[in-house]
């Protein structure tokens, strides 16, 4: 069946030292995808399928374990995506398992991280768990079969998306995201605002208040962040959000 794998291997892009270095300064957080189930699934078997995901984004590709018989499989597992570019499409395809053919594909769909990347970025602090953040209505442009809720629990942002799948008679995937902050990466200036430093200036540091509580930063914590905090480094940083907020915005840590 075209390109459907016999058993998809996971893909990190691999290529030693000087990748992994490269990779971790580009490194914006993991994103991690919980398959929580699948709804109506199309039959490939006799009556029912084995169906298993494939989860893609860029060189990615991560899969769920197979669920024997069952077109309404529960799978609850975790599958976890180093993010560099917020604009990346993810898609995910589903597979009927064959043990002597290729597998039978069931579908697929793709979703835009880029909403809940919005979400992340604001200044959360204060609300109540089970606030509604942001809400991604379904249209032709997306796969969505409803309503995508981003909502705040237990002061981390989730989004629920139920996805409709495409070039397939029937079947639904349920998931949900949720965001992982690692030390060093560039996210991190956009998920905890309440314990960052603001600089101000649209190209520049001009304020001498600023220069000065700049460089009051501990030595350790300015090495750590120097792919981000030089302003050549912030400017490309914000071009590559598509963000609306401009320098004065960029925040730095205490």
């Amino acid at each position: 069946m075209g390109d459907s794998p016999k058993s998809p291997e996971s893909s990190s892009g691999g290529g030693g030292g000087r990748c992994s270095s490269s990779l971790m300064e580009s490194l914006l957080g993991l994103l991690r995808i919980r398959i929580i189930r699948g709804v109506n699934l199309a039959v490939r078997d006799v009556r029912s399928s084995d169906p298993y995901i494939v989860v893609k984004m860029s060189k990615q590709k991560l899969k769920t374990r197979v669920i024997k018989k069952d077109i309404n499989p529960e799978w609850n597992e975790d599958l976890t995506l180093s993010v560099t570019d917020p604009n990346a499409l993810v898609k995910l395809t589903v597979y009927d398992h064959d043990t002597f053919s290729m597998d039978d594909k069931m579908g697929d769909a793709e979703f835009d991280i880029t909403p809940y990347i919005e979400a992340l970025k604001m200044d959360l602090s204060g609300l109540p768990s089970g606030t509604i953040v942001s809400r991604v209505q379904p249209s032709r442009q997306n796969c969505l079969a409803e309503e995508s809720a981003i909502v705040l629990e237990d002061g981390k942002v989730v989004q629920n998306i139920c996805l409709r799948l495409r070039n397939v008679e029937c079947g639904e995937v349920e998931i949900q995201l949720q965001w992982i902050d690692l030390p060093g990466s560039k996210v991190a200036l956009i998920t905890s605002t309440s314990t960052w430093l603001e600089v101000r200036g649209n190209d520049s540091i001009q304020s001498s208040t600023d220069v000065e509580r700049f460089e009051r930063l501990p030595a350790k914590t300015k090495k750590l962040w120097t792919p981000v905090w030089r302003l050549p480094g912030i400017f490309h940083y914000v071009n590559r959000f598509k963000s609306k907020l401009l320098l004065q915005r960029c925040l730095y840590k205490k």
